[in-house]
This record gives structure tokens, sequence and C-alpha cells, in this order.
């Protein structure tokens, strides 16, 4: 029962790496900019942490997938 609901949790944050890749990667870049003299307005992720980030989401959610069907 734990792994259902633990392999869906994570497959669902695999899938938000994976639907929304650039928003995830910009958030991370927004958290990069904290205390720099950079606006956090002004950050943009490069395109290969955009690729990366998506990769790894469906890394994720195919853990997420293995964890669930555990039993």
């Amino acid at each position: 029962m734990v792994s259902h609901v633990l392999g869906a949790l994570i497959v669902a944050f695999g899938l938000v790496n994976v639907v929304w890749p650039y928003k995830v990667a910009r958030f991370e870049e927004q958290l990069d900019a904290i205390g720099s003299k950079r606006s956090w307005d002004e950050v943009e992720p490069a395109e290969w942490k955009v690729t990366l980030t998506r990769g790894i989401g469906v890394v994720i959610a195919l853990f997420g997938v293995a964890v669930f069907l555990s039993v």
C-alpha cells in the first residue's frame, strides 16, 4: 500500500519535469540567483539544462513506476 502511494508521488514528480522542463529549470535558476546581483526575473536556463531536466524527469517517472509495481 505504501509503495503505491510513494510510487504515484514519484511518478507525479517525474512527470512535472517531463511536461514542464523549462519552467522547472527556470525555477532552479531563480533559486540559484538568490544572493547574486542578477535579478531573478532576468535568469534563463540554458538549453542543455532544459534537456537534462526532461531526461531526469523520464528516469524519475520510470523509477516511480517500478516502485509502484513492486509488491
